[in-house]
C-alpha cells in the first residue's frame, strides 16, 4: 500500500481514536503481526489502539525500552533477532514538531520484511498528519490527572511540599493561572503558606482581615466561586469574602476548603485575570484534591509528632540519649571542636525519696530550663535519663569549655531549683573516638563530684600513644 493509499485508509477517521484504531488494524493485516498506537501520558506510554493477536504492554515508562527510546529521541527503533531480522519496530509520532507518541509493529514469532517496515514508516507519517489535522493528541481526562496528582501527594510527608504540590495540581485541574494555599498558624488563624502565578505576590500579601473573611466563608466545608465580576447593576454583588480577590483583578476565583475529618485545615484560593470557565465539574475535582491534601497534611502532622516523641524526652522536651549520640557523630563535620559536657543533679535520689517524685520532676524541669538558658548558639542539650544531662558545646579551647560549663552550673544555682549540679567536660583530641571522648567527660564528672559537688571539672587530654 503506497502513501496515498495509506492516507486514504485513514481518511474516514473523524476522531483521533478512530485514526489510531485504523492504523493499528492496517499494521496487523498480515497474520502473526501486532499493531499498536501509544501516546505519552504523565511519563508513561498509554496504548490508544491495538490489533492482532497476543498481548501488548501498556503504561510503559518513557525511560524504558525501545518504545521509550523512540519517544525520547524522535528516532525509529528497530529490534532485530540473531539473524538481523526485524522483530519490533517503534516509530515516533510527531505533531507540530513534538513527539507525542509511538507507532509499534511487532512480529512475536517470525520476522518482519523490509516491505513491512517501509509500510509501517509510511503509516506512521500518515497517522501523524491525521492526528495534526484532527487537532493534536487528545487531552488527558480530568479524572486521570486528579488520580496522578493524588498519587503524588500520597508519597509526601513534608507539609511544605504537600502544600506546594497541591497548589500546582489545583492550578492544573482548574486551568487557572494563580493561587495561594492558606493554612492555620499556632493560634488557629489562617495565614498564607505558598503562592504561585502572575498574582502570587498580591495573594501572598492579602491582609489579615481578607484572609479571615475567606476562612469564615469556608468554615462550613463548602466551596465558593466568583463566576462573574460585578460590572453592571443587573449582576449579583460579589460575595464580601471574595471582594479582595476581585480587587486584585481576578475575573474568576475559586476558594476550596482543605477539610480532614470535618476540620478545615486550610483553603485553596485560585484566581485568574482571564474570563476562564470554572464549572461545577472543575470545582468537584478541586474539592476531591483538597480532601486528599488535607488528609496528607493531617498524616504529616501525626508523623511529625511521632518523630518528636521518638527523639525527645517526654518530661523536658530535650533530645534523648539516641539523639545525643547521633548529633555528636555528625558534629565531626563542623570546623570547630565539639566538647562533651556531662551533668548530674547532686543527691537527686534524696530529692525523690524525701520530697516525692512530683518534686523530683519539678527539679528536673527547672534544671533543664536553667542549663538551656546558659547555652550559646550552636550548643545543644540532652537528657540521657534519670538525673543525667549532656551538652554538646562548640568551643575552641579548654578554657572556653571550662567557662561554658561554669555558666551552666551557675545558671542552675541562680534558678533556685533547690538542687545543685556537678559537670564534667572533655574537649576532643585528634582522631579520638566518641566513646573515648564521652568516657573522659564521665571521668571529669566524677572528679567534680569527688571535689565536693556543685562544681565543674575538665578532663585532661588523653595520653599520647606509645611509640612502641
Amino acid at each position: 500500500m503506497d502513501a496515498p493509499a495509506i492516507d486514504f485508509a485513514l481518511a474516514p477517521a473523524v476522531t483521533i481514536t478512530q485514526a489510531c484504531e485504523l492504523a493499528a488494524k492496517a499494521l496487523a493485516e498480515r497474520g502473526g503481526r501486532q499493531g499498536g498506537v501509544y501516546f505519552e501520558r504523565s511519563g508513561r506510554l498509554r496504548c490508544q489502539a491495538s490489533a492482532g493477536g497476543g498481548h501488548l504492554q501498556d503504561g510503559i515508562p518513557v525511560s524504558s525500552g525501545s518504545h521509550g527510546l523512540a519517544l525520547r529521541t524522535g528516532d525509529e527503533q528497530i529490534v532485530r533477532d540473531a539473524d538481523r531480522h526485524a522483530q519490533l519496530v517503534c516509530l515516533p509520532l510527531t505533531v507540530w514538531d513534538d513527539v507525542v507518541g509511538v507507532l509499534v509493529l511487532a512480529a512475536p514469532e517470525g520476522h518482519l520484511g523490509d516491505t513491512e517496515v517501509d509500510r509501517a514508516r509510511a503509516l506512521g507519517l500518515a497517522l501523524s498528519r491525521r492526528i495534526t489535522e484532527l487537532g493534536g493528541p487528545p487531552n488527558e481526562r480530568p479524572g486521570s490527572r486528579l488520580a496522578q496528582h493524588t498519587a503524588a501527594l500520597a508519597g509526601l510527608d513534608d507539609p511544605g511540599r504537600i502544600e506546594r504540590t497541591t497548589l500546582f495540581a489545583a492550578l492544573d485541574l482548574a486551568g487557572m493561572q494563580s493561587g495561594v494555599v492558606l493554612g492555620r498558624d499556632g493560634t488557629g488563624r489562617f495565614i498564607t503558606r505558598c503562592s504561585a502565578g502572575p498574582l502570587a505576590g498580591q495573594l501572598a500579601a492579602l491582609s489579615g482581615s481578607a484572609i479571615d473573611a475567606i476562612a469564615e466563608v469556608v468554615a462550613g466545608g463548602a466551596s465558593v466561586a466568583l463566576r462573574e465580576r460585578d460590572l453592571g447593576e443587573h449582576l449579583l454583588p460579589i460575595p464580601a469574602a471574595l471582594a479582595p480577590l476581585a480587587a486584585l483583578g481576578a475575573q474568576r476565583a475559586v476558594v476550596v476548603p482543605l477539610v480532614a475529618r470535618g476540620v478545615a485545615l486550610g483553603a485553596l484560593v485560585l484566581v485568574d485575570a482571564r474570563d476562564v470557565l470554572v464549572g461545577t465539574d472543575e470545582i468537584e475535582l478541586l474539592e476531591l484534591l483538597g480532601s486528599q491534601a488535607a488528609n496528607s497534611l493531617r498524616s504529616a502532622a501525626a508523623l511529625a509528632e511521632l518523630r518528636v516523641r521518638a527523639t525527645t524526652d517526654p518530661l523536658t522536651g530535650l533530645g534523648h540519649r539516641g539523639m545525643f549520640h547521633e548529633t555528636l557523630a555528625a558534629s565531626h563535620r563542623r570546623p570547630i571542636n565539639t566538647a562533651v559536657a556531662l551533668c548530674d543533679i547532686d543527691l537527686f535520689k534524696q530529692v525523690n525519696d524525701l520530697r516525692g517524685h512530683q518534686e523530683g520532676d519539678r527539679a528536673l524541669l527547672a534544671v533543664a530550663a536553667a542549663l538551656q538558658s546558659a547555652l550559646r548558639r550552636g550548643d545543644s542539650l540532652y537528657r540521657l535519663g534519670g538525673d543525667e544531662f549532656a551538652a554538646l558545646l562548640a568551643v575552641q579551647s579548654d578554657d572556653e569549655a571550662l567557662a561554658a560549663v561554669e555558666r551552666m552550673r551557675a545558671a542552675v544555682l541562680a534558678a533556685n531549683a533547690g538542687v545543685t549540679v556537678s559537670i564534667g567536660v572533655a574537649v576532643p583530641s585528634v582522631e579520638e573516638t566518641d566513646s573515648v571522648l564521652i568516657g573522659r567527660a564521665d571521668q571529669a564528672l566524677y572528679a567534680a563530684k569527688g571535689a565536693g559537688r556543685d562544681g565543674v571539672a575538665i578532663a585532661p587530654p588523653p595520653p599520647e600513644p606509645s611509640a612502641g
